[in-house]
């Protein structure tokens, strides 16, 4: 896989978003997924130790270990495994992936940014967690990626690449994308405890939306307006994904957040360090900074109703 061709880059533009079936090597998601499944036998081995739990689940595999702690402990781990707090080299090497990298070139140009606002998400299937499980990942109401960035990013073209590490299915809860709305407003957007901020009632799309089996080794790309989000888990397996958004390096990101250049012909490269360390310096400043549109999006009263078509420049 090289760059996309000129009909993905129309398709992209004209609906606002892209599936991009065998994009990405087998090999290079089995590094990520081999550096999670660390990650999650350094969690349960923490829990066993602090007596949150009593069974490591040693015998279970990466595709639902993390659910069976979950359920054990009676906690959330989904910030163990997400950063900022997951910083592994091997996600880092991973964001520089060369065939990732000439996809995402293909939109925002040569200059790429690797923004500050990245995901893991584990989403845990209620046949092993139960229903009344509350988790930021394990449900995603309705929302677009731009609502969560200053007005800064507006003319930002900042995308997000999705991608699966396991098969992501209806049954598991894949994206359910609305095409052709990215062209419009930003909508208004408001919280939903539990999971973050979600596009406001009043404001949400009139059609339906599609739904987009992506099989391991693909990806989805959505323009940061593109209106998304997705259902719970009702199959046997965690639907473990990654949001890595990108942007051109020229252009602000609306995040106030270490990013980093991954790729250019005119900056140096940021190395694995320098990021490791900026994000530690954000993370110790406990100085307030203003990270959402909204001051207080529960109170927001006047929403901005979505007009599938119409054009935002840049977007």
């Amino acid at each position: 896989m090289m760059k996309l061709s000129k009909s993905q880059c129309e398709i992209f533009h004209e609906q606002g978003y892209l599936h991009v079936p065998d994009a990405l090597p087998m090999e290079s998601l089995d590094k990520v997924v081999c550096d999670l499944d660390r990650v999650v036998d350094e969690v349960a081995q923490r829990l066993y130790a602090e007596g949150s739990i009593r069974d490591l689940h040693a015998d279970k595999s990466f595709e639902n270990k993390i659910a069976f702690l979950s359920r054990d402990s009676g906690m959330s781990l989904q910030q163990f495994v997400s950063f900022p707090r997951n910083r592994s080299q091997a996600l880092f090497d991973f964001m520089h992936d060369p065939l990732l990298l000439e996809l995402v070139e293909s939109l925002v140009g040569s200059e790429i940014y690797g923004h500050p606002c990245q995901y893991i998400r584990a989403k845990l299937p209620q046949s092993i967690i139960g229903a009344d499980y509350e988790d930021f990942a394990n449900k995603s109401p309705i929302h677009q990626d731009a609502g969560v960035l200053l007005p800064e990013a507006d003319n930002t073209l900042v995308i997000t690449t999705w991608i699966p590490l396991v098969d992501a299915t209806v049954e598991s809860g894949t994206l359910r994308v609305y095409p052709n709305y990215h062209r419009g407003e930003i909508l208004t957007h408001v919280h939903s405890p539990g999971y973050g901020l979600m596009i406001h009632p009043d404001c949400m799309p009139k059609t339906e939306p599609e739904v987009i089996n992506v099989h391991k080794g693909g990806l989805l790309i959505l323009a940061g307006r593109t209106p998304h989000g997705s259902e719970v888990n009702r199959s046997d397996i965690v639907r473990w994904s990654m949001d890595l958004r990108w942007n051109d390096a020229n252009m602000p990101s609306g995040r106030p957040m270490p990013g980093f250049i991954a790729k250019s012909a005119m900056r140096e490269l940021t190395r694995y360090n320098e990021w490791d360390d900026a994000w530690k310096e954000c993370l110790a400043d406990k100085t307030p900074r203003k990270v959402w549109r909204w001051d207080n999006p529960s109170e927001v009263s006047k929403p901005s109703r979505p007009t599938p078509g119409v054009g935002a420049k840049g977007l």
